[in-house]
Parts: C-alpha cells; structure tokens; sequence
C-alpha cells in the first residue's frame, strides 16, 4: 500500500490512513471472505475521500489498472467493516510534533547528549529520515493495532537517531519524566515507574519494527497468494458460479416477493372498487325512487298555485 501511494504520489497521510483502515477491517473480516488486494486498494480510494486528496474512482483504477466496479463494489464492505467510523489518528503528527519538541530542548536545556546538542540541519534532517523510514516500518505491523501514536513516534525517533549513530536517551528521559509528573499529578501508585514502563514499550516496538524491515520474498508471497485464492470463499466472489447462481436466487426471490404485494394490492383495490360499486349503485337506486313522488306532488300541486296567481292577477289589472 505504501509503494502504490508513493508511486500515485498521494500525501504520506493518505498511506497511513489507508493502512488503518486495511488493518482495522480485517479485525472483523476473514481474508478468505474478501480478496486482500481489492480491499487494499479500496482502503486507499476511501482514505483518499478521508484525507482530502479525491480522485475519481474511474481515474485511481485506470492508474492502478484495476476495474472501477471492483473499487466501489467493496467500499460499502470496508465501511461496515469500519462500522462507519473514519477517524484515525496516525503517529506522523506525533513524530513532527516531537522534532519540534527535540528542537526546543536543545536550545534550552543544558543536559542534552552532546552529540546530539552538536548535530547541525543536515544531520536533524538525515535523522527525521531515519526515523520516517522507521515509522514507516512499523505501520506494516501489529504496532498501530497495539500501541498509541506517540509511543509509537518515541520508537521511530529513537530508531532515527541510533541510525546515524546519536544518542537520543536524555531527551527520552525528558520525555520520561514528563509522564512522571503526569502520573504524579493523578495519583497513579501502582503504575510502574514511567522511564522503565517507556524503555520497556520502546524495545518491543523496536523488535516489531524489526519485523516490518525485514525483506518480503515475492515467491512466498506468491504461494500464499495460490493457497489464499484456492480456500476463498466463492459466495463473496462476484467471478464465481456459486456467487452468480445465489445472486440469481435473490433476485428472483426479490421478484417474487414483489410479485405478490403486487397482486395483493390488486386484489385489495378490487375489492374497494366492489364495495364502493355497490355503494354508488345503492344510493343510484334511491335516488330513482324517491324524487318520483317529489316530481308527480310538484306537478299536481306547483302549477296550480301559479294558475291561481296569474288568474288573480288578471282579475285585478281588469278592475
């Protein structure tokens, strides 16, 4: 994951990112469930999204010579696999963080190493390398699952520096003793002392780290990667028979389910018409009944009044 970001040249951000995510879902799903290259290449399009650095998911999967529909097929499984949380917290800031420390330290304490009081830009930057490198190493292990950013950042600094051949103890025991004052100040009494309790964790990032260095043979990769295809789950695999055939079913079934709301509504409205057919031709028919008696006492009794009216007025216009 890391060599594709760096050949896309997307931020280091995005790397980290896409690692925790990679990492973070397969603590819920198997490997033989989901194809770890589509999911790692699905990881960086979503931390693409996360870190504010969008390419479309058309223009990433013609870089990378990958289907589109792949890509965004598996995105909803990563997030349920997330369960929808993208927050992370990579230890990249907390290693900057701590340079900017180292630098005000250096200027302002007297009991640094001298070594590393005398190292000059060239040889701070030659060490931030270092330790990127480091921390770079140690995000392929178990150690972001493990550990917390900044301790994490402490090993890579610490990694830098022994790289170039500088001791960087007495700004750990600053570190150190900065978590003893904070340990002090919430009554933690059974906490094992903070600068032993932080060399402790340091030796066993830097053994994990160790592990992330170490060269990966491509023919093993390659035998695992056989194994892993022979013993995957062919429900999950959109190429496979079985998937197609269950897909099928479901659509099927989905078809006949709506089939019958379907009819059910039909007839429901049926039966509505019908009753309110019957309803109409009630009420038609009383209304044939009932004004046949208004219209035949209108006709015997209207136009007589209006006789007698007409004949009285004409008497009285005749006086």
């Amino acid at each position: 994951m890391q060599q594709v970001c760096k050949a896309l040249t997307f931020p280091d951000k995005v790397a980290a990112a896409s690692l925790l995510f990679f990492k973070r879902f397969y603590l819920t799903f198997s490997s033989l469930d989901h194809d770890p290259k589509n999911i790692m290449l699905t990881c960086i399009y979503l931390a693409c999204k996360v870190e504010e650095a969008y390419i479309g998911a058309d223009q990433f999967c013609s870089l990378v010579r990958q289907d589109s529909q792949t890509v965004l097929r598996n995105e909803i499984n990563v997030l349920h696999g997330l369960k929808f949380d993208l927050i992370t917290h990579p230890p990249l800031r907390s290693l900057q963080g701590l340079f900017q420390d180292l630098g005000s330290w250096r200027a302002d304490s007297s009991q640094t190493d001298a070594a590393l009081s005398e190292l000059d830009t060239a040889g701070i930057n030659k060490a931030r390398g270092a330790a990127q490198a480091a921390l770079d190493a140690l995000m392929l292990t178990d150690a972001p699952l493990m550990y917390s950013p900044s301790l994490i950042a402490m090993a890579a600094l610490r990694a830098g520096f022994r790289k170039i051949e500088v001791s960087s103890g007495k700004y750990i025991a600053h570190v150190a003793s900065k978590q003893q004052e904070v340990a002090a100040s919430q009554d933690m009494k059974n906490a094992a002392p903070p600068h032993e309790q932080l060399m402790s964790q340091l030796s066993e990032l830097d053994k994990l780290g160790q592990e992330g260095a170490a060269s990966v043979d491509d023919a093993e990769v390659r035998k695992i990667d056989r194994k892993l295809k022979a013993c995957h789950n062919p429900l999950l695999d959109p190429d496979s028979d079985l998937f197609k055939q269950q897909a099928a079913a479901i659509q099927q079934q989905e078809h006949d389910q709506r089939e019958k709301k379907w009819q059910q509504k039909q007839a429901t409205n049926q039966a509505k018409a019908a009753e309110l057919l019957g309803q109409v031709s009630s009420s038609v028919t009383e209304s044939r009944d009932e004004p046949i008696s208004h219209k035949r006492t209108e006709s015997r009794d209207e136009p007589i009044s209006h006789k007698r009216k007409r004949s009285d007025e004409h008497i009285n216009s005749a006086h």
